[in-house]
Protein backbone atom coordinates (compact mmCIF):
# COMPACT_ATOMS: atom_id res chain seq x y z
CA UNK A 1 0.00 0.00 0.00
CA UNK A 2 1.00 3.64 -0.76
CA UNK A 3 0.79 6.88 1.41
CA UNK A 4 1.35 10.31 0.91
CA UNK A 5 1.03 12.59 3.75
CA UNK A 6 0.99 16.26 3.78
CA UNK A 7 2.28 18.58 6.77
CA UNK A 8 0.77 22.31 5.85
CA UNK A 9 0.45 26.11 7.09
CA UNK A 10 -2.16 27.93 7.09
CA UNK A 11 -2.98 29.25 4.33
CA UNK A 12 -0.64 27.38 2.06
CA UNK A 13 -3.55 25.35 0.67
CA UNK A 14 -2.52 21.61 2.08
CA UNK A 15 -6.21 20.22 2.44
CA UNK A 16 -6.98 21.91 -1.30
CA UNK A 17 -3.87 20.02 -2.66
CA UNK A 18 -4.08 16.68 -1.16
CA UNK A 19 -7.96 16.80 -1.96
CA UNK A 20 -7.05 16.83 -5.80
CA UNK A 21 -4.06 14.27 -5.14
CA UNK A 22 -6.14 11.80 -3.85
CA UNK A 23 -9.18 12.07 -6.48
CA UNK A 24 -6.74 12.20 -9.08
CA UNK A 25 -5.08 8.78 -7.44
CA UNK A 26 -8.68 7.20 -6.98
CA UNK A 27 -7.26 6.85 -3.54
CA UNK A 28 -8.76 7.46 0.47
CA UNK A 29 -7.94 10.46 1.86
CA UNK A 30 -8.50 11.74 5.64
CA UNK A 31 -8.23 14.65 6.98
CA UNK A 32 -6.88 14.96 10.52
CA UNK A 33 -5.08 18.03 10.65
CA UNK A 34 -6.23 20.05 13.96
CA UNK A 35 -9.54 22.14 13.01
CA UNK A 36 -8.82 26.03 12.80
CA UNK A 37 -11.84 26.14 15.18
CA UNK A 38 -9.66 24.55 18.08
CA UNK A 39 -6.51 25.46 17.10
CA UNK A 40 -7.00 28.69 19.99
CA UNK A 41 -8.07 26.28 22.11
CA UNK A 42 -5.21 23.74 21.94
CA UNK A 43 -2.37 26.39 22.01
CA UNK A 44 -1.89 27.77 25.16
CA UNK A 45 -2.49 23.58 27.45
CA UNK A 46 0.02 22.86 24.78
CA UNK A 47 2.70 25.32 25.31
CA UNK A 48 2.02 25.00 29.21
CA UNK A 49 2.02 20.83 28.89
CA UNK A 50 5.84 21.83 27.10
CA UNK A 51 6.62 23.65 30.49
CA UNK A 52 5.51 20.31 32.41
CA UNK A 53 3.53 21.98 34.56
CA UNK A 54 0.90 19.04 35.88
CA UNK A 55 -2.08 20.49 36.29
CA UNK A 56 -2.01 21.83 32.49
CA UNK A 57 -0.74 18.52 31.21
CA UNK A 58 -4.31 17.17 33.09
CA UNK A 59 -5.99 20.07 30.93
CA UNK A 60 -4.66 19.22 28.01
CA UNK A 61 -5.21 15.55 28.54
CA UNK A 62 -9.17 16.33 29.03
CA UNK A 63 -9.04 18.72 25.76
CA UNK A 64 -7.37 16.37 23.94
CA UNK A 65 -10.41 13.49 25.27
CA UNK A 66 -13.00 15.82 23.62
CA UNK A 67 -10.97 16.49 20.34
CA UNK A 68 -10.39 12.90 19.90
CA UNK A 69 -14.17 12.28 19.25
CA UNK A 70 -14.04 12.88 15.66
CA UNK A 71 -10.94 10.95 15.36
CA UNK A 72 -12.06 7.71 16.42
CA UNK A 73 -15.17 8.43 14.41
CA UNK A 74 -13.08 8.33 11.07
CA UNK A 75 -12.06 5.21 11.46
CA UNK A 76 -13.15 1.58 10.97
CA UNK A 77 -11.97 0.72 14.07
CA UNK A 78 -14.09 3.19 16.43
CA UNK A 79 -11.81 2.78 19.18
CA UNK A 80 -13.66 3.64 22.85
CA UNK A 81 -14.17 7.03 24.15
CA UNK A 82 -12.41 5.74 26.95
CA UNK A 83 -9.33 5.08 25.06
CA UNK A 84 -8.79 8.56 24.94
CA UNK A 85 -8.70 9.43 28.65
CA UNK A 86 -4.99 11.39 28.69
CA UNK A 87 -2.76 12.79 26.56
CA UNK A 88 -0.11 9.59 26.28
CA UNK A 89 -3.63 7.65 25.14
CA UNK A 90 -4.77 10.16 22.65
CA UNK A 91 -0.85 9.97 20.68
CA UNK A 92 -1.26 6.40 21.40
CA UNK A 93 -4.52 5.48 19.91
CA UNK A 94 -3.89 8.59 17.08
CA UNK A 95 -0.72 6.51 15.47
CA UNK A 96 -2.73 3.17 16.02
CA UNK A 97 -4.95 4.63 13.75
CA UNK A 98 -2.74 6.58 11.06
CA UNK A 99 -1.03 3.22 10.90
CA UNK A 100 -3.95 1.09 9.69
CA UNK A 101 -5.32 3.56 7.40
CA UNK A 102 -1.92 3.55 5.80
CA UNK A 103 -1.30 -0.34 5.94
CA UNK A 104 -5.13 -1.10 4.67
CA UNK A 105 -5.26 1.33 2.11
CA UNK A 106 -3.43 3.49 -0.44
CA UNK A 107 -4.35 6.72 0.85
CA UNK A 108 -3.52 10.27 1.30
CA UNK A 109 -3.21 11.80 5.35
CA UNK A 110 -3.05 15.42 6.15
CA UNK A 111 -1.53 16.43 9.34
CA UNK A 112 -1.75 14.71 13.13
CA UNK A 113 2.23 14.68 11.92
CA UNK A 114 1.75 11.56 10.10
CA UNK A 115 5.36 11.93 8.45
CA UNK A 116 6.56 11.10 11.79
CA UNK A 117 4.08 8.40 13.06
CA UNK A 118 4.55 6.27 9.91
CA UNK A 119 8.42 6.92 9.06
CA UNK A 120 10.66 7.26 6.06
CA UNK A 121 9.78 3.76 4.47
CA UNK A 122 9.35 3.03 0.79
CA UNK A 123 5.77 3.00 0.80
CA UNK A 124 4.80 6.83 1.90
CA UNK A 125 5.90 9.71 0.42
CA UNK A 126 5.69 12.74 2.92
CA UNK A 127 5.17 16.00 1.82
CA UNK A 128 4.69 20.00 3.64
CA UNK A 129 3.62 22.57 1.11
CA UNK A 130 4.85 26.17 2.92
CA UNK A 131 4.91 29.70 1.73
CA UNK A 132 5.37 33.50 2.38
CA UNK A 133 3.44 34.69 5.66
CA UNK A 134 1.71 37.52 3.92
CA UNK A 135 0.94 35.37 0.58
CA UNK A 136 -0.72 33.12 2.77
CA UNK A 137 -2.80 35.45 5.25
CA UNK A 138 -4.16 36.86 1.65
CA UNK A 139 -5.28 33.14 -0.04
CA UNK A 140 -6.75 32.26 2.75
CA UNK A 141 -9.14 35.22 3.70
CA UNK A 142 -10.04 34.83 -0.18
CA UNK A 143 -10.65 31.47 -0.10
CA UNK A 144 -12.73 31.48 3.36
CA UNK A 145 -14.31 34.52 2.30
CA UNK A 146 -12.65 36.54 5.57
CA UNK A 147 -10.89 39.93 6.46
CA UNK A 148 -7.12 40.04 6.61
CA UNK A 149 -7.53 41.14 10.15
CA UNK A 150 -9.71 37.78 10.71
CA UNK A 151 -7.16 35.43 8.78
CA UNK A 152 -3.85 36.64 10.08
CA UNK A 153 -5.70 35.91 13.71
CA UNK A 154 -6.30 32.01 12.06
CA UNK A 155 -3.06 31.81 10.68
CA UNK A 156 -0.97 32.70 14.52
CA UNK A 157 -3.38 30.50 16.12
CA UNK A 158 -3.81 27.39 14.00
CA UNK A 159 0.11 27.27 12.88
CA UNK A 160 1.13 27.65 16.30
CA UNK A 161 -1.23 24.77 17.94
CA UNK A 162 -0.26 22.93 14.84
CA UNK A 163 3.95 23.37 15.25
CA UNK A 164 3.19 23.01 19.16
CA UNK A 165 1.43 19.55 18.85
CA UNK A 166 4.65 17.97 16.97
CA UNK A 167 6.90 19.79 19.38
CA UNK A 168 4.88 18.45 22.33
CA UNK A 169 4.40 14.80 21.13
CA UNK A 170 7.03 14.18 19.46
CA UNK A 171 9.85 16.67 20.33
CA UNK A 172 10.54 17.75 16.57
CA UNK A 173 9.89 20.86 14.62
CA UNK A 174 6.78 20.90 12.37
CA UNK A 175 8.78 22.55 9.65
CA UNK A 176 11.66 20.78 9.52
CA UNK A 177 12.55 19.92 6.24
CA UNK A 178 14.18 16.90 6.80
CA UNK A 179 11.05 15.05 7.95
CA UNK A 180 9.34 15.45 3.97
CA UNK A 181 10.16 13.88 1.04
CA UNK A 182 9.00 17.13 -0.92
CA UNK A 183 8.73 20.66 0.49
CA UNK A 184 6.96 22.96 -2.13
CA UNK A 185 6.25 27.10 -1.42
CA UNK A 186 2.46 26.83 -2.83
CA UNK A 187 2.42 31.04 -2.41
CA UNK A 188 5.15 31.08 -5.56
CA UNK A 189 3.50 28.54 -7.44
CA UNK A 190 -0.46 27.28 -8.26
CA UNK A 191 -1.84 24.66 -6.37
CA UNK A 192 -2.72 23.02 -9.53
CA UNK A 193 1.05 23.49 -9.79
CA UNK A 194 1.55 21.91 -6.39
CA UNK A 195 -0.93 18.83 -7.02
CA UNK A 196 1.20 17.75 -10.12
CA UNK A 197 4.55 17.92 -8.65
CA UNK A 198 3.04 16.03 -6.00
CA UNK A 199 1.81 13.39 -8.06
CA UNK A 200 5.13 13.27 -10.75
CA UNK A 201 6.99 12.69 -6.98
CA UNK A 202 4.43 9.88 -5.99
CA UNK A 203 4.75 8.12 -9.21
CA UNK A 204 8.86 8.06 -9.02
CA UNK A 205 8.39 7.06 -5.62
CA UNK A 206 5.86 4.34 -5.71
CA UNK A 207 7.53 2.71 -8.96
CA UNK A 208 6.97 -0.50 -7.51
CA UNK A 209 3.11 0.12 -7.06
CA UNK A 210 2.97 1.66 -10.28
CA UNK A 211 -0.40 -0.25 -11.08
CA UNK A 212 -2.27 1.80 -8.94
CA UNK A 213 -1.79 5.09 -9.88
CA UNK A 214 -5.29 4.74 -12.15
CA UNK A 215 -5.95 8.66 -13.05
CA UNK A 216 -9.40 9.86 -12.85
CA UNK A 217 -11.66 11.10 -16.36
CA UNK A 218 -10.81 14.38 -17.58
Amino acid sequence: MGVITFSSSFGSGGSVVAARVAATLRWDLHNRAIPVQVASRLSLPLEAALSSDEASQTRLGRLLARFSFQLASETAGNFPPENFVDEESFRHQSELIIRNLASNSNCVIVGRASAIVIGNVETALHVRLNGDRDRRVIAAAEALNISIEESTKRLIETDRARGLYVRHFYGRDWADASLYHLVIDSSAVSLETCVDIVLVAAKARFAPIESTFTLAPG
